[in-house]
This record gives C-alpha cells, sequence and structure tokens, in this order.
C-alpha cells in the first residue's frame, strides 16, 4: 500500500507543478508582474530604509522569473520521470523500488528549495515581500513547503 500512497503523491505533486509550468509560460506577463513588483519593492513600508534592496532592471526581472520558470520546469520533469521509474518497479524489490524514487526525491528537494529559499527567504525577508498588502505570497510559499517537504520524508519510509 506504501508504494502507492507514494506513486500516488508523486502524481499530484507533479501535476501541480506542471500546471504551474504551464501557467507561468502561457500567462507570462501577469504571473512576471509579481516578480516585477517584489523585486521592485513598490508597496513595503520600509522603502525608504531598505529599497537599495530592490531591482528596478526589467532586464534583471526577467532574468530571475525565468530562473523560476526552468527550476520549475526540472522540478516537474525530475517528479514525473520519478513518478514512470517508480510505476516501473513497483513489482520490484524494496531495493530496485527505493533507488527508482530517487527521481522524485531529487524533484521534491529542489521544490523545497523553491518555495523556501527562492521565495520565503529571497522574497520574503531580501525584498521584504511580507511587508507588501499586494504582493505578499509568504503564506502560500511556506505551506508548499510544508507540502513538500512532508511528500519528501513520505518518500524516505519503507515501503516494505
Amino acid at each position: 500500500m506504501n508504494r502507492r500512497i507514494k506513486i500516488f503523491f508523486g502524481i499530484s505533486v507533479g501535476l501541480y507543478m506542471l500546471l504551474i509550468c504551464v501557467n507561468n509560460i502561457m500567462d507570462y506577463g501577469v504571473n512576471f508582474q509579481f516578480v516585477s513588483k517584489v523585486s521592485a519593492m513598490d508597496d513595503v513600508f520600509s522603502r525608504g530604509k531598505n529599497g537599495w534592496r530592490s531591482i528596478r532592471s526589467p532586464l534583471f526581472q526577467h532574468f530571475m522569473y525565468l530562473v523560476i520558470i526552468a527550476w520549475e520546469v526540472a522540478i516537474t520533469i525530475l517528479i514525473l520521470y520519478g513518478v514512470v521509474k517508480m510505476l516501473g518497479n513497483f513489482k520490484g524489490n524494496a531495493t530496485a523500488f527505493r533507488k527508482s524514487g530517487t527521481y522524485l526525491r531529487t524533484g521534491l528537494f529542489m521544490g523545497v528549495i523553491l518555495w523556501f529559499s527562492f521565495f520565503v527567504t529571497i522574497g520574503g525577508e531580501w525584498f521584504l515581500m511580507w511587508q507588501s498588502k499586494t504582493w505578499n505570497g509568504q503564506l502560500t510559499a511556506f505551506l508548499l513547503t510544508i507540502c513538500f517537504l512532508l511528500f519528501l520524508i513520505h518518500q524516505g519510509l519503507p515501503d516494505e
């Protein structure tokens, strides 16, 4: 049963990440606006004192957003490839099944890095996203960090 749960979680997270990638690519302008506004620090209340951190270069903002999208695509590929490998080793021995989940676990780890390091740490604390009334995505980023971390922990549990 635990193998099925691991695969189901992998499919769920893979689908979620695929939708994020599609949305960020297909609706680039709207989602880019989030990165642009957060990095410009336009509506933080301590802008006078901390505004030196802001990035106003559209070129660099696009670069940052493209890095985020590339990171998300890599996560998606790793997770979905890991699911395929796990499905292929579903009836195999415990060692083979565990080894086949390496890609999925790597993708989940990269998700933790994305949500915590990129959004909570850099967006939230460096660019002071938490001070914004409009562009504050810290709660969502924190919840996604927890979800990815829980899925990652579950992937490490024995399945036999």
